[in-house]
């Protein structure tokens, strides 16, 4: 089994993991209630920019998460 590795975090803004070799972004949002984090797995593409050029690469696919979160994969807090 492998585990969920922490690879950065601006806390209540962004999570990065990395889990069998997938680089996951969780955001976490307050509504709709009672808050979700909204889930990301990056493509090929996206993992080689986030290892060239760190956490710059992923700004506005965060900011698109923000906004559009609808669009992605949703965790409940509860």
């Amino acid at each position: 089994m492998n585990e969920k590795k922490l690879l950065e975090k601006k806390e209540w803004e962004y999570y990065i993991f990395e889990e069998d070799r997938h680089i996951i972004v969780s955001v976490p949002i307050s509504r709709p209630a009672p808050g979700f984090d909204v889930i990301y797995i990056l493509n090929e593409s996206e993992k080689e920019k986030y290892g060239h050029t760190g956490i710059k690469a992923l700004k506005d696919r965060i900011e698109d998460m923000n906004v559009n979160f609808s669009n992605y994969e949703m965790n409940s807090w509860r």
